[in-house]
């Protein structure tokens, strides 16, 4: 018997486990999204039927977060599966047969188109009125009570409990804000990675899963979003909604029309670029509406970097409503000594080997190719190992370059919580980040570029945008040309060969998070951002 799995999302290990559970005797072998996310229709057919699968698998994060089930299944019927499984990282199982497949797919695509054209219609006519609605809106400003009440509004179209950047940025400011004494109510439409309700209410919307694109899909949710998450913030009565902005969402839009109360915005980029360069999800007329919608109707922009604040001015965003706001970390949770020793004898790594580590969701950005090719270029006899935490879209065809080489290892995707001591048992840390594909100035702040910086290990990095200007070359890190696999090399070769610089370096970087880059930091942006607007401050 023969299974192949593509694999979307979701720690694999899991899915293998489960598939040699229910299938003890086949041959599995599995295909990357990146594979299958190329080339016309018949010709990733051909793909898969060249495997002459028995049973196909679509492993992904959540179920209930997976657009298009019925069209990857009916993919999988089409290959000539007379088996179609579609698993979760968390025990989520949908299983059919070849059969009903094929035989239900007329009347299940004849429904999707119906239902299409009726939610893009109906997204047509609210973006009017809210659009409208908001060119009218006056000014909104409140008074400064002695303890704020703030929701948080996490609508973001995909599973939360994947641990990564996002993950740490909510748990980060969240936490950091209930510190400063904040009382905060959250509203997401899934669980959150590392998450601790105790610190803060967490109400869930979850997401209805209808929808075969992506454009269907998240406009869906966000209309049963937005519809379940307004009593909760009338009843609520924050001083002001803070929202992480998301595509195609506009429940903090509507939140402070209907509430009077200040939408704060954070945003960590443009959808519509990320739609039309990273992650395709169609009908960016749409898209590029509902973002100016969100952008016109905030009070305040939290952007991440200069480059994005330079972005949105040119966009013609009022600057007054701009704040720099970077990434930051918890220097308590991500800290030396908290647990790497241990993991490096659980993982039969002797003390005199120099361990070089990278955390990351494997996406195009991450520069994790190149990573790979830098692997290969160092000496085998070079006492170095690698350890390379996450999973994402390039996870396995970076592990097809580095097949057979038994330096490496991969973790895949690991809990929030396991991130520190794996980064604790690293002596280097790696971001080579790439050049944005566009040409585009790089526009991010790098979450792990802080969580490095707190475990106070030497750092080798791109100089690329807020990288470089946070990290000092031969200060509190190696900068290298962002691509530049020579480079690459050559620096992580340089730190494993010199314990000095790798201590004086680490210590350095630690030193910087702690005064200047925390989570408290930034939420205190937040909460200053609010005083300045009661007072009738702008920001210019």
């Amino acid at each position: 018997m023969k299974v192949v799995v593509l694999a979307l999302s979701g720690d694999l290990s899991r899915t293998y486990e489960r598939l040699a559970t229910r299938y003890p005797e086949a041959a599995v072998e599995t295909v990357s999204r990146s594979e299958v996310e190329s080339g016309s229709l018949t010709e990733r057919l051909g793909l898969l039927r060249a495997r002459h699968p028995d049973v196909f698998v679509i492993a992904t994060e959540r179920l209930a977060w997976q657009r298009g089930q019925n069209l990857f299944m009916l993919f999988g019927a089409l290959a000539g599966a007379r088996e179609v499984l579609m698993m979760d990282a968390h025990g989520g199982l949908l299983r059919k047969s070849r059969a009903s497949l094929l035989f239900g797919a007329p009347a299940r695509l004849s429904q999707e188109a119906v239902l299409s054209a009726s939610v893009f219609a109906r997204a047509r006519r609210q973006l009017l009125r809210l659009e409208n609605q908001v060119k009218q809106a006056a000014p909104v400003a409140q008074l400064l009570p002695a303890r704020l009440r703030i929701v948080y509004l996490r609508s973001t179209p995909g599973p939360g409990t994947q641990a990564g950047g996002a993950a740490s940025h909510i748990k980060g400011v969240v936490e950091a804000l209930c510190e400063l004494g904040a009382q905060v109510d959250v509203i997401s439409n899934d669980q959150l990675a590392g998450f601790n309700e105790d610190k803060a209410p967490l109400t869930i919307i979850p997401p209805q899963t209808s929808g075969g694109t992506r454009a269907l899909f998240d406009i869906q949710h966000n209309f049963g979003f937005t519809r379940g998450a307004l009593p909760l913030i009338e009843r609520a009565q924050p001083d002001f909604i803070y929202q992480r902005y998301a595509r195609f969402g506009w429940a903090g839009v509507v939140a402070t029309l209907r509430t009077r109360r200040p939408l704060f915005l954070e945003y960590n980029g443009s959808e519509v670029w990320v739609g039309r360069h990273w992650d395709h999800v169609g009908r960016l007329d749409l898209l590029e509406r509902y973002e100016r919608l969100n952008l016109a109707a905030a009070a305040r922009i939290f952007v991440v970097s200069e480059v994005e604040r330079h972005n949105l001015e040119e966009l013609g965003v009022d600057p007054g409503k701009l704040i720099v706001n970077p990434n930051g970390v918890d220097p308590d949770l991500f800290q030396p000594g908290v647990g790497g020793r241990q993991l490096r004898a659980d993982l039969n790594i002797s003390d005199d080997e120099v361990v070089v580590g990278f955390v990351g969701s494997f996406g195009p950005w991450h520069g994790v190719l190149e990573l790979a090719q830098a692997i290969k270029s160092i000496p085998p006899a070079s006492p170095v190992r690698f350890l390379l935490v996450g999973a994402g879209s390039l996870q396995g065809e970076m592990q097809s370059l580095l097949a057979g080489d038994d330096r490496v290892v991969f973790t895949g995707a690991v809990a929030h919580s396991k991130v520190p001591e794996l980064l604790d048992a690293c002596d280097i840390l790696v971001a080579p980040h790439v050049p944005l594909a566009d040409g585009s100035e790089f526009f991010g702040s790098p979450t792990k570029l802080f969580e490095y910086m707190a475990m106070g290990k030497a750092i080798v990095a791109s100089r690329l945008g807020q990288i470089g200007e946070v990290l000092k070359h031969g200060e509190t890190a190696l900068l290298v040309e962002a691509g530049n696999v020579g480079e690459l090399s050559a620096a992580i070769v340089t730190l494993a060969e010199n314990i000095e610089l790798r201590q004086q370096l680490g210590a350095n970087a630690r030193e910087i998070a702690v005064q200047r880059h925390t989570w408290k930091q930034n939420a205190e942006r937040v909460l200053a951002a609010y005083a300045s607007l009661s007072s009738g401050q702008t920001n210019s």
